[in-house]
């Protein structure tokens, strides 16, 4: 699977800016799409994103994003945003502590005030 080339630039924008390139660039980012079953299929009709370790034998985790929930771009960047959370969290307690420890970092790096992504944007 290969990433959405402009949802990893995000990703590295993202990551560099208020994350301090801590989190892997060895992600697939990328949407939901028509190959996806089961499981997969499912989350995009109940979730905006979600983030996992990957099985394709060529990234260490995998961000998938719903395109039918992401529609504007204030929704797409907050989702990749939280799923990068999860992953900086390494996956390991969903909304809890760590997550929030994170969520709070690239809050005081600004992530969450107007134009800090795009001109004229608030994600939050």
């Amino acid at each position: 699977m290969r990433s959405n080339p402009s949802l990893k630039s995000w990703y590295r924008k993202i990551n560099k800016k208020f994350f301090d390139n801590q989190l892997t660039n060895n992600v697939c980012v990328r949407w939901a799409n028509d190959e996806d079953d089961g499981e997969v299929a499912r989350c995009e009709e109940k979730f905006f994103g979600w983030v996992d370790k990957s099985s394709d034998g060529r990234h260490e985790y995998v961000i998938v994003l719903s395109k039918k929930l992401c529609g504007p771009k204030s929704t797409r960047l907050l989702t990749l945003s939280h799923e990068m959370c999860h992953l900086a969290s390494d996956l390991r307690d969903d909304h809890g502590p760590v997550f929030e420890q994170w969520r709070q970092y690239i809050g005081d790096r600004g992530i969450f005030k107007k134009g800090a992504l795009v001109r004229g944007l608030t994600i939050f």
